[in-house]
C-alpha cells in the first residue's frame, strides 16, 4: 500500500479519490473512488504508448481538485523518427463534483507533429469500504458485464442487498478503440495482506477480487505548440443523469464557489509566522472539504479514506476545537447527532436509550447487517462529549433556539450516563466489551485491543473505567448544571452540580497513583487500577476534573522527555514494556490528543508546559506535505543530529478531521480566548512562544456578534485589542 506522502486525496461532499502519486489506482490496492461507502472505480491507469508518463509533479492541496505535470519518455515513431525524452506535456486535471472529472492534455514541444496512443484502463470491484479494510466476507454479489455505446462506458454490480450499483463514464471524444477483458471468475481468487487498521481489523488475508477491465484507447496527432486535450467524466450511481458535463474550467469554478460559505462564516486567523498561518488555514480548509453541508450547519467526517463517514466522538471533538473558527460546526454536529440519539435497547448495535452514535455507515454490508453501523453505538464517551460540545456551543453562541430545541437530547444523554454508563452503581462509568460480533472493544478513543493493558502485557479485562471519560462525564455534569441554572432550573442545576463534585472527589481518591504522583489510565473489572503511563490524564485536565494539587505533577509528568518526543505528546511513555513509536496507540502521537493537552495545561496555568507541547507540534507540521498534520504519525525520538523529520504512520487517514482541528485548539489555548462577556464581547489573555510575535483573529464569532482580536507581543509585554465588527 503507499504511503501516506505518496497518494493524493480528493473529496467532495460524498465522493473521495484516493491514487497514488502518479494519479493512477494500482490494481490489488485499496485505493480508488469511493461513494457512499463502495468503490466505484478500482483501476485507473493512464499510460501514453503502452509506458507510464515521468511524473514531474504531483499535488492535490486544494482537496477538491488535484494537477499532476508529466512529460513523456524516450519513443520512437512509426516512420522512425525518435522523440526525445522531455519534448511533450502531458498534464492530468482532476476535479471531484458530483463525480470525477479529469482532463488529460497534451502539449508537444518538438517542431514537427507527433502521434501517440493514450490509453486508459478502468474497472470497478464494487467493494464495500469494510470488506477493502479487511472486515471477513465470504460472500459477494455479481460483477455485471461492462457495456460500451455512445453515451459512453457503463460498469455496474448487482449486490446480495439486491441494489444495482453504476460507474458511468463518458467523454469529451470518443475513443478509438475500447476492449473489454472479462474475468474467469468474479468470485475473489488469491489474496493480499489485509489493511491493518487496529481498531477495526485483525492480521489476515485480503481476498483479491477481478473485475471486468476495459482497455480505451485514443490516437492523437499533436501539431506543435497546439494543445489537445481528452476530458473524462465519472459519476457512481446517477450523479450525473440528465444534465450535459460541465466544461471542465466551469466546473473547477464552481467548486471554488462552493466554498466561499464556509470561508465567509469561517474566522480569518493570521499570524506573524508564515508557516502557523500557512497551518491554520490548511486546517480552514480540510474541515471544510471533511464536512457535510446539513440543514443546520455542517457535519465533519473523521477522515479520509477510512473514515470519511458519520462518528460520534471524532466529529464532536473536531466541533469544540474548531468553535473558534467556525461554530457551525457545532451546531451541525449537535442536531445531526441528536437526531439519531438511542431509542430502544439493541445489544447488535449496542443502542440504548440517549446513547450517542459511534459511527454510521450506508454501504452493502450495512444493508446486510454483516455490520452493525446503521449506525453502531459502541463507544463510552461520544454521549458525554455530546453534553460538552452542547456546554461550549452555548458559551460561545447563546443561541438560545438550540438550547430550547436540544435540552431534552441532553436530558437523555445523562440518564442514560447514570442509568447505563455506570455499570455497577460505583459512580463511575465503564465500558464492556462489545455485544455484537462486528463491535469494538475498547469503546474509547484509544480503540485498538491492545491500547488498554497494565506493564506486563496483561490485557485490562472489561467492564473498564477509563481516566478520560470520567473527566468528560464530570464536564458534562458540571457544565450542563452550570447551564440550567442560568436559565433558572435550580433544582435539576443543584442535582448535577452535586453529582459533578462527588465524581471529582472521588475520581481523585481512587485513580491517583500516589507512588508514580500520576493518574492511572482506567480501572479494569476488579478495580485495580491500570498503572500505565499514558496522555489520558492531560485530557482530564481540560475537562477540569483534577484537584489543584494534583495539578502540577500531571503537567510535569505529560512533558517529560519520555512522554514528549520532540515533535509531540505521545499516547503511552518510552519507558513503558508495551512502549512502540510505531503502534497505533501505544506509543504514536496523535494531534488531537496533543492539542487537547495543551488546552488543558492552559486551562490550570502552566504557561512553561504549554508552549512546550504547542512549540512541539507546530515544528512537527512543519515537515509534512501541504503543513497538513495526519491522524498521527510515529513517536520516535527527535534526533537533531541527522536532520530526520517525525516519521509517518502507513494507514493513517489525511485529511483527518481532529487532527486539523488540533492547530485550532493549539491557537485558542495560544491566546487565551474566551468567549464569555455579557455582550458576546470575546476576551484574550495571551501567552505567545518565542516564535510568535501576534496572532489576529478576524471574523470571531461569539454570541450575536463578530470580532476582530489581535494580540501583539510589545517590548513590555503581550498588547491585545478587539473591536466589534458591524454586522
Amino acid at each position: 500500500m503507499p504511503s501516506v506522502m505518496q497518494q493524493l486525496v480528493m473529496k467532495e461532499d460524498d465522493i473521495f479519490v484516493v491514487t497514488d502519486e502518479y494519479g493512477d489506482i494500482p490494481p490489488d490496492s485499496p485505493l480508488g473512488l469511493y461513494y457512499q461507502d463502495t468503490r466505484y472505480l478500482s483501476l485507473f491507469l493512464l499510460r501514453v504508448n503502452g509506458i507510464q508518463p515521468e511524473l514531474l509533479r504531483s499535488s492535490s492541496s486544494q482537496n477538491f481538485m488535484g494537477n499532476l505535470q508529466f512529460a513523456n519518455p524516450f519513443f520512437v515513431l512509426d516512420d522512425g523518427r525518435q522523440i526525445l525524452p522531455e519534448t511533450i506535456s502531458i498534464r492530468r486535471n482532476r476535479l471531484v463534483l458530483d463525480g470525477l472529472h479529469e482532463r488529460i492534455g497534451f502539449m508537444n514541444y518538438n517542431r514537427f507533429p507527433v502521434t501517440l496512443t493514450l490509453q486508459l484502463t478502468l474497472a470497478a470491484d464494487f467493494r464495500d469500504m469494510f470488506d477493502v479494510r479487511g472486515f471477513e466476507r465470504d460472500r459477494w454479489g455479481e460483477l455485471l458485464p461492462p457495456a460500451s455505446d455512445e453515451a459512453g462506458l457503463h460498469l455496474g454490480y448487482l449486490g446480495l442487498d439486491d441494489l444495482e450499483r453504476h460507474t458511468h463514464v463518458r467523454f469529451s471524444r470518443q475513443p478509438d478503440g475500447v476492449e473489454i477483458e472479462m474475468p474467469s471468475s468474479s468470485q475473489p481468487t488469491g489474496s493480499t495482506p489485509g489493511i491493518m487498521i487496529p481498531a477495526v481489523a485483525e492480521p489476515g488475508s485480503h481476498p483479491i477480487i477481478h473485475p471486468p477491465r476495459v482497455d480505451l484507447t485514443w490516437r492523437l496527432t499533436l501539431a506543435p505548440h497546439t494543445p489537445v486535450a481528452v476530458t473524462l467524466h465519472l459519476y457512481p450511481e446517477n450523479l450525473g443523469a440528465g444534465h450535459a458535463d460541465p466544461p471542465f474550467d466551469r466546473a473547477v469554478q464552481e467548486a471554488r464557489a462552493s466554498y466561499s460559505g464556509w470561508e465567509v462564516e469561517s474566522s480569518e486567523i493570521v499570524t506573524s509566522s508564515e508557516s502557523f498561518t500557512r497551518l491554520l488555514a490548511r486546517s480552514a480548509t480540510d474541515l471544510r472539504v471533511l464536512s457535510q453541508q446539513v440543514e443546520s450547519g455542517y457535519f465533519p467526517s473523521a477522515g479520509i479514506p477510512w473514515f470519511a463517514a458519520p462518528f460520534g466522538r471524532d466529529s464532536l471533538i473536531t466541533s469544540m476545537q474548531t468553535l473558534l473558527l467556525n461554530p457551525d460546526l457545532a451546531r451541525g454536529t449537535l442536531r445531526l447527532l441528536a437526531s439519531f440519539q438511542g431509542r430502544t435497547v439493541d445489544p447488535w448495535r449496542e443502542e440504548e436509550p440517549g446513547k450517542i452514535l459511534h459511527e454510521m455507515r450506508f454501504g452493502e454490508m450495512a444493508r446486510l447487517k454483516m455490520v452493525p453501523h446503521t449506525p453502531y453505538f459502541g463507544s463510552v464517551d461520544a454521549t458525554p462529549l455530546f453534553v460538552m460540545l452542547f456546554v461550549e456551543a452555548m458559551r460561545w453562541l447563546g443561541d438560545e433556539q438550540l438550547y430550547a430545541d436540544l435540552l431534552p437530547n441532553m436530558l437523555l444523554a445523562v440518564e442514560w450516563i447514570d442509568k447505563y454508563g455506570d455499570l455497577d452503581g460505583d459512580g463511575f462509568v465503564e465500558y464492556q466489551a462489545s455485544t455484537s460480533p462486528g463491535g469494538i472493544r475498547n469503546q474509547i478513543w484509544k480503540d485498538s485491543g491492545d491500547s488498554t493493558q497494565f506493564p506486563d502485557g496483561t490485557l485490562a479485562e472489561t467492564p473498564i473505567a477509563a481516566c478520560e471519560v470520567q473527566g468528560y462525564v464530570y464536564a458534562a455534569k458540571q457544565g450542563l448544571g452550570a447551564l440550567l441554572a442560568a436559565h433558572g432550573d435550580t433544582e435539576r442545576a443543584a442535582h448535577l452540580a452535586e453529582e459533578a463534585a462527588r465524581l471529582k472527589a472521588a475520581f481523585n481518591s481512587v485513580f491517583w497513583m500516589p507512588d508514580a504522583d500520576y493518574f492511572a489510565q482506567g480501572l479494569d473489572a476488579g478495580k485495580r487500577q491500570i498503572p500505565t503511563i499514558t496522555s489520558n490524564p492531560g485530557h482530564c485536565l481540560w475537562t477540569g476534573i483534577v484537584d489543584d494539587d494534583k495539578a502540577a505533577a500531571v503537567a510535569r509528568r505529560l512533558v517529560a522527555p519520555d512522554m514528549a518526543s520532540g515533535w509531540g505528546l505521545r499516547t503511552i511513555s518510552s519507558g513503558s514494556p508495551s512502549y512502540n513509536p510505531m503502534s497505533y496507540h501505544n506509543g504514536s502521537i496523535w494531534p488531537h490528543d496533543n492539542s487537547i493537552v495543551v488546552a488543558g495545561l492552559r486551562r490550570y496555568g502552566f504557561r512553561d508546559e504549554t508552549l512546550n507541547l504547542a512549540t512541539q507540534l507546530y515544528q512537527a507540521s512543519l515537515r509534512f506535505r501541504y503543513y497538513r498534520l495526519p491522524e498521527l504519525f510515529c513517536g520516535f525520538d527527535r534526533d537533531d543530529r541527522y536532520g530526520a523529520g517525525p516519521a509517518e504512520y502507513p494507514v493513517s487517514c489525511s485529511p483527518q478531521a481532529w487532527a486539523a482541528g488540533a492547530p485550532v485548539l493549539i491557537a485558542q489555548s495560544l491566546l487565551g480566548l474566551e468567549p464569555g462577556g455579557r455582550d458576546g464581547a470575546p476576551q484574550a489573555h495571551p501567552w505567545l512562544p518565542d516564535w510568535l510575535d501576534e496572532i489576529t483573529v478576524r471574523n470571531l464569532r461569539t454570541g450575536a456578534g463578530r470580532w476582530t482580536i489581535q494580540a501583539r507581543r510589545q517590548p513590555d509585554g503581550v498588547e491585545v485589542t478587539t473591536h466589534s465588527i458591524a454586522q
